[in-house]
């Protein structure tokens, strides 16, 4: 009898444990959701023009600078809501099909670089307060901005390990999806896992996190749902 009092006890916390755990995955790691929180509220004030908003988005920025050779004397660096973001161009990825994929052009470019030369460009110059930077120059981040046509979706091939965290942030009033397909293989390219997950909420903005034991290869689909083109970010932390 206890036996199985036991085993009832087990069973109705178990429920309990794997949301709180499915919670927990689903959520960001604090770079990652600062960086996030940015893209959004940049995204949202060069819609409006908000030449405030945008200088406040970039306010602990710092460009890299170049002699007159081309080689870079200073790195790169930002700070934004206390947290050092480092970031570069995705290494390895590919999109499987073209079809839908627009130039970014005048669309909103996110990165601190666009949105400077939105505040110059678009809007109106503005001095920005000089930034104050603690750490060196690693890079965390790997991003890629992107655009895609009105009701159309583009898949994109990367490679990941450990714990993937992937967000995309479209431009004002941009709805998208998102979705992952992880194949992990051996050394004889077997199949050892496949996982697939999505955020199908149609927001401006989507995300997703998992664990992969093994190097392995990512395929991500947008899909933009608006009914025009919209040019968003893609973010992953490597």
């Amino acid at each position: 009898m206890k036996r199985i009092t036991l085993i009832l006890l087990i069973l109705s916390v178990l429920p309990f444990e794997i949301m709180a755990q499915e919670a927990e995955e689903s959520g960001l790691s604090p770079k990652m959701a600062a960086f996030k929180d940015y893209c959004i509220r940049a995204a949202n004030a060069a819609a409006s023009c908000d030449v405030d908003e945008l200088a406040a988005c970039i306010e602990n920025w710092e460009p890299a600078e170049y002699d007159a050779n081309g080689n870079e004397t200073k790195a790169e660096k930002f700070i934004y809501n206390d947290e050092e973001i480092n970031y570069s161009a995705f290494s390895d990825m590919e999109c499987s099909d073209t079809t839908n994929e627009e130039i970014v052009g005048m669309h909103f470019g996110f990165m601190p670089q666009a949105v400077d030369s939105w505040i110059t460009n678009r809007c109106e110059a503005v001095e920005l307060a000089d930034a104050n930077m603690l750490r060196d120059g690693q890079k965390h981040l790997e991003y890629t901005v992107r655009a895609l046509k009105a009701n159309s979706k583009a898949t994109y091939t990367t490679r990941g390990s450990g714990l993937i965290e992937i967000f995309v942030v479209a431009e004002k009033d941009g709805q998208l999806t998102l979705s992952a397909h992880a194949t992990e293989k051996n050394y004889k390219k077997e199949i050892l896992k496949e996982t697939d997950l999505a955020d199908n909420s149609g927001g401006q903005t989507a995300q997703l996190s998992w664990n992969m034991e093994r190097n392995g290869t990512i395929e991500l689909t947008i899909e933009n749902l608006s009914e025009k083109s919209i040019s968003f970010i893609m973010v992953k932390k490597l």
